[in-house]
């Protein structure tokens, strides 16, 4: 039958409850123990707490209603829908299922009449098609996720995070979440003086996060210094009070091993990538932790409020819009440019059993030609503000020269595009 339910408003207009129709399928794992043998423990499919097309839910199914699609987890409100009048009772009926608009479009690949509402043989309930009263303002592609969600802080005893964006993005999503599903945790470690203490809080911290939820997504970020010439993040501090540096991660497998997604921020200065040691050795914890990604930063002296803008538009379009991070990283880059004149961006992602990386620079003519960075004064003769406008030697190299302006100086910088680079368009085209 058609399934709604109800969601708490978001919006200061609007309103929404919600409805359910039957599953298609639900992902299922094997599990042993206690459980009887042969018994699957099915994966719950989170619908969407609010409708894909205004955003909104409802308190009361009087108020409005929410209808749940068969087919994926969006849900679509009645208000964004011009139903016949006298058709309730027969579309909430028990043989009846709804199909949402993303999914109409999906299937109905040269263009069809959106009817919405259907008989187990596929035949359409309603006499005319459903005319819709909004916009689809993302992709059809996109959901409003509402798979439960875990974000997890470790975070270098003493370590100043008063300009973190890592509680940022928590409280970017919380609204997100009307019915639980979502926390924020914030661990501070010291492995090296007291790591039995640190060994048991973060023991209990995940047997209760593990006992609460099946939690889908976990983020973690992990705030610390890196040593600058071997690239070791800072684990804690020695006994003789000096700050030791520590390779290993200080997560626990199990609960990165029961999530559908985990997400690696390195809140960290860039020699952890810089260095070929450092950053092969986290390499192979990305492939250990099988992490659906790592976010990580060149810069020497990385300033991590400079990535606010980037996690958020993370948080937005992976995590709420459910679209894969590969394909929203354009897009997220696109909306932080001022950290690309800070830092360059290293994403690593899994591809089956091997490990993709990926290296993002930003670029351009006056500040950054082909990514480089251009200085601030002239290295031979001192002079500050002496670049002449650059200038392309061939169309065909397209290597961008810069000349001193100082008639006494010869001297001239050349940048050229890095080997195997793409140049990336601005904007997320539509394909997540």
């Amino acid at each position: 039958m058609t399934r709604t339910k109800q969601t708490a408003k978001k919006s200061n207009g609007g309103s929404a409850p919600r409805v359910n129709l039957k599953l298609t399928s639900t992902n299922s794992k094997h599990v042993s123990g206690d459980v009887e043998q042969g018994m699957e423990i099915c994966k719950p499919v989170h619908h969407n707490g609010f409708c894909i097309l205004c955003q909104d839910g409802s308190a009361s199914f009087a108020e409005n209603t929410l209808f749940m699609c068969d087919h994926c987890p969006r849900v679509m409100c009645r208000l964004c829908m011009e139903l016949p009048p006298g058709t309730e009772d027969t579309i909430l009926s028990e043989d009846v299922t709804f199909r949402c608009i993303c999914c109409h479009i999906a299937m109905a690949k040269h263009g069809a009449p959106y009817y919405g509402f259907y008989y187990a043989d596929g035949t359409a309930i309603l006499e005319s098609f459903i005319r819709i009263h909004a916009s689809l303002e993302f992709s059809s592609k996109a959901q409003l996720s509402a798979a439960p969600v875990i974000f997890i802080h470790l975070v270098l005893v003493d370590f100043e995070t008063t300009a973190s964006p890592f509680p940022l993005a928590h409280s970017f999503l919380k609204p997100y979440f009307t019915n639980g599903g979502i926390e924020y945790f914030e661990i501070t470690y010291d492995i090296i003086s007291v790591a039995g203490a640190y060994c048991q809080a973060v023991r209990q911290t995940l047997k209760a996060l593990k006992n609460s939820f099946l939690w889908e997504r976990v983020v973690v970020a992990i705030s610390t210094h890196t040593d600058n010439d071997e690239g070791d993040p800072f684990a804690g501090y020695s006994s003789d009070d000096g700050l030791k540096q520590y390779g290993a991660t200080a997560t626990d497998d199990s609960l990165l091993d029961h999530a559908d997604e985990s997400y690696l921020w390195l809140f960290c200065c860039g020699s952890i990538v810089n260095n070929s040691n450092s950053f092969a050795g986290l390499q192979r914890t990305v492939v250990h932790h099988n992490l659906s990604a790592t976010i990580a930063f060149t810069a020497r002296r990385f300033q991590p409020s400079f990535a606010s803008h980037l996690l958020l538009a993370f948080t937005q379009q992976v995590l709420v819009e459910h679209c894969p991070i590969r394909l929203a990283f354009g897009d997220m880059l696109a909306q932080s440019y001022k950290l690309g004149r800070h830092t360059d961006v290293i994403l690593l992602t899994m591809l089956e059993a091997s490990i993709q990386i990926s290296k993002f620079t930003w670029g351009d003519v006056e500040t950054r030609p082909w990514g480089g960075f251009l200085p601030i004064q002239c290295p031979t003769c001192g002079w500050t503000d002496s670049w002449r406008s650059a200038f392309v030697r061939t169309a065909r190299d397209k290597i961008y020269v810069f000349e001193c302006k100082n008639p006494t100086c010869v001297q001239s910088l050349r940048f050229g595009p890095p080997e195997g680079a793409t140049m990336l368009s601005p904007g997320r085209k539509l394909g997540c």
